[in-house]
């Protein structure tokens, strides 16, 4: 939900998924975003962020209604 006051109030647009794929040794984890990462990512306010931890140190941030987390 969106909600533009004086308008009212609106159901947000579906964002299009993609999948990414947990390898050996990767973990997930799910946290609201700082203001700063939800500018990067032009999210809505209210919606997490998943951050992959790579099992080579390497991090990714996504928005967590744009993907889907599989193994």
């Amino acid at each position: 939900m969106i909600v533009e006051p004086p308008r009212g109030t609106f159901v947000r647009a579906v964002e299009p998924t993609e999948t990414v794929t947990l390898l050996k040794g990767d973990t997930a984890t799910a946290r609201m975003p700082t203001p700063v990462e939800r500018r990067e990512l032009e999210m809505g306010e209210g919606i997490p962020v998943i951050v992959i931890f790579r099992a080579d140190g390497s991090r990714e941030l996504y928005a967590a209604d744009r993907i889907r987390v599989g193994r």
